[in-house]
């Protein structure tokens, strides 16, 4: 058996030259904008002892361990191992069906069962981002609606990071993709799983699902405010044909745009019982051509971050003098009310 070379450790026995693998559930306390590095500088060092942080992962294998051998407070880290993007979506998948599970019971949704799951798809974006678009192609019949949620929320922290957002937005914007669709729990589910077209009673049925799901996130304490705010724009558009609102332009949020894109994108490249999966790029192309339905230049982004083409390529350039939070229209007050 491999030894792990993974280790958890004291806060206070950080050094220089280690290799921050992470902080588990504390990732909310963490002051920096990455999850992984190399501890290098004397000021990240400071930053970390007097953060709120308790413990951190160290790898072993990428950088110094601790000096004092003897410390009783550290211990090996230990996570089911995620060799494939399979093993992660099987974990992940029993995770976000006990999650759905209690949210549809008097115990509601479990915050830490949230950061839970946010932490293994993060795990997945980081050792094997190539796998994200591969997610797709592991789904089953009978897990698809937990698994398009694994699937968005892994898109949205690809993108978030291409971005280069800060760390805490990065995870507060994967809670809300984890969390999008959790109003489906009061859809009939003669209705989700229908084979055929949908009636017009029964669009109209579905399309109450985002305010359903915003009344449900309304009464989880702890979440913060925008995550019900995805979760009830994630299917406005633009143009205001979307629903349940119609909202328009600025009146969308920039994190619905977010995950609006990468939801769209899943569900295009998804194989269901009524359709076959499109190609990535075959849902690029589609994605392109809705004029009104995307921000255009998150559209262009989300194009580059996952190395594919649309009608619209070169529309943003690396040359660009935009910064990635004049992008999304975010001031520093939008920034603050990512935070918990």
């Amino acid at each position: 058996m491999t030894k792990s070379t993974l280790l958890e450790i004291d806060k206070n026995e950080a050094c220089l030259g280690m290799f921050i693998h992470g902080f588990g559930k504390q990732w909310l306390s963490s002051p920096f904008a990455l999850s992984q590095f190399k501890l290098n500088s004397p000021a990240e060092l400071k930053a970390l002892r007097e953060s709120s942080v308790g413990t951190l992962v160290i790898d072993l294998s990428k950088g110094v361990g601790p000096a004092n051998a003897a410390s009783a407070i550290r211990k090996p880290y230990h996570n089911l191992p995620l060799d494939t993007g399979a093993a992660a979506m099987a974990q992940a998948t029993g995770m976000v069906r006990s999650l759905f599970s209690n949210a549809a019971s008097p115990a509601g949704i479990d915050r830490q069962q949230v950061d839970a799951v946010v932490d293994v798809v993060d795990r997945l974006v980081y050792t094997r981002p190539t796998t994200i678009l591969n997610l797709t192609k592991l789904k089953t019949k009978d897990e698809t609606s937990f698994q398009h949620s694994i699937a968005v929320c892994a898109l949205v922290g690809l993108f978030a990071r291409h971005l280069k957002l800060e760390a805490k937005l990065i995870r507060i914007l994967c809670a809300s993709a984890l969390l999008h669709d959790i109003g489906k729990l009061r859809i009939p589910t003669a209705i989700l799983a229908k084979k055929g077209m949908l009636t017009g009673d029964e669009i109209a049925v579905m399309q109450t699902h985002p305010r359903k799901g915003y009344e449900i996130l309304a009464r989880v304490t702890g979440l913060p405010d925008m995550v019900g705010k995805v979760c009830l724009q994630h299917h406005e558009k633009l143009d205001g044909s979307g629903y349940p609102t119609g909202f328009k332009q600025d009146e969308i949020g920039a994190a619905a745009r977010i995950v609006a894109i990468c939801d769209v994108f899943d569900a295009l490249t998804s194989v269901r019982p009524y359709k076959a999966g499109s190609t990535p790029q075959a849902a690029a192309a589609m994605m392109a051509t809705w004029d009104g339905h995307f921000d255009k230049m998150l559209l262009e982004r989300f194009f580059d971050c996952l190395g594919l083409e649309g009608p619209g390529k070169g529309m943003v350039t690396n040359g660009s003098a935009q910064t990635a939070d004049d992008t999304l229209g975010l001031s520093q007050a939008d920034l603050d009310d990512f935070q918990f």
